[in-house]
């Protein structure tokens, strides 16, 4: 008897599209002052946009700009008018109602008594630039004894910042709709008690970085910036596959689920491919030899060779599409496994 597979085109192109993790608003700094951070960020993100006025972008470190100039990593974000309004307003309510009962909320920012924090001058160190705010934020904080006016904008406790910065990305996050990061996790209290965590994202983003502390041989900290831009360079393709792929078990992660079982499943990445042939009632022995060998080499599985595959099996168009998402659920595989083994060859 003879079998014939067939492939659906129609319905590869929309197969080949993920849902890969969008850029993600980074606050409440313009960059990272945790170096490890960043090069996790360099190892692992899409894209990062920080939220920085077109005029300051000047104020950057020389190793943040050499980045952003680099790579395709850093894409900086500038907030707009109505943005810093309603942020503004949304700050201003917040604090607000911190102060009607400082009490109740004060151990959100762990401290006993979080208004007199916002009156401390001697807790004033964090600048917000003017280019954020609107100017009924700036009346509210200097009213209030919360800060103090500076050349560039508001001189104000880090808390305070804080506050107005989740507001503000937030703001950002929805008109871009994508969602926000930090790394300044000392406030989670807070972002937490409004919602505005993505515990997927937060789950998803240490399940990653899991993954490569297992697999990088050296410590990060060790490897420097340029060693780590060319391999991203060299490796976005299969940056993306790997969030493909961590697309496929985000749902797992937090319910037993571990880094080592990802790990584990990409030892063999053809397998999927050959169960779906057989669940179609397809024998192996069917696709002639040359054909098959041609899917099982890792260089022919790309998108841009299925048609010669289809053109040397004499395939018609139209049947299931079941096998055809196989080969690029392979492809997206054998990407994905390739990063983690260069992850695992990385040193200075």
């Amino acid at each position: 008897m003879i079998y014939y597979v067939i492939f659906d085109l129609v319905v590869e192109l929309k197969l080949t599209k993920s849902k890969i993790m969008k850029p993600l608003i980074y606050y409440p700094s313009f960059e990272p002052p945790d170096e490890i951070w960043l090069k996790f960020a360099l190892l692992y993100f899409k894209e990062c946009r920080p939220i920085i006025p077109y005029n300051r972008e000047n104020l950057v470190s020389n190793g943040f700009r050499e980045i952003k100039e680099n790579t395709n990593l850093i894409n900086a974000i500038n907030p707009g008018y109505n943005e810093g309004v309603e942020a503004s307003i949304k700050a201003r309510e917040e604090v607000e109602s911190i102060c009607r009962r400082p009490h109740e909320r004060s151990h959100h920012f762990n401290h006993v008594n979080i208004v007199r924090k916002f009156r401390d001058e001697d807790s004033w160190d964090y600048e917000l630039f003017v280019e954020k705010f609107s100017y009924e934020w700036k009346d509210y904080i200097i009213e209030n004894g919360f800060g103090k006016k500076t050349d560039n904008g508001l001189l104000m406790s880090k808390d305070l910042g804080f506050i107005f910065m989740s507001f503000l990305a937030s703001e950002i996050a929805y008109v871009e709709d994508t969602a926000i990061v930090t790394d300044n996790d000392a406030f989670d209290n807070f972002t937490n008690s409004r919602r505005m965590n993505n515990i997927g994202l937060g789950r998803r983003n240490n399940f990653a970085k899991g993954i490569i502390n297992l697999l990088v041989p050296q410590n990060l900290s060790e490897i420097p910036f340029e060693k780590l831009i060319k391999f991203r360079n060299k490796n976005i393709g299969h940056i993306l596959a790997f969030n493909n792929q961590l697309d496929l078990v985000e749902d797992k992660i937090g319910r037993g689920y571990v880094e080592r079982d990802f790990i584990k499943e990409y030892n063999e990445i053809y397998s999927d491919f050959n169960k779906k042939v057989i669940g179609q009632g397809i024998g192996l022995l069917a696709i002639p030899f040359s054909a098959f060998m041609m899917i099982q080499n890792p260089f022919a599985t790309a998108i841009s060779r299925v048609k010669d595959i289809m053109g040397m099996l004499g395939v018609a168009y139209g049947g299931t599409y079941t096998l055809n998402k196989g080969l690029v659920d392979i492809e997206n595989q054998r990407n994905c496994k390739k990063y983690l083994t260069n992850l695992g060859r990385l040193k200075i």
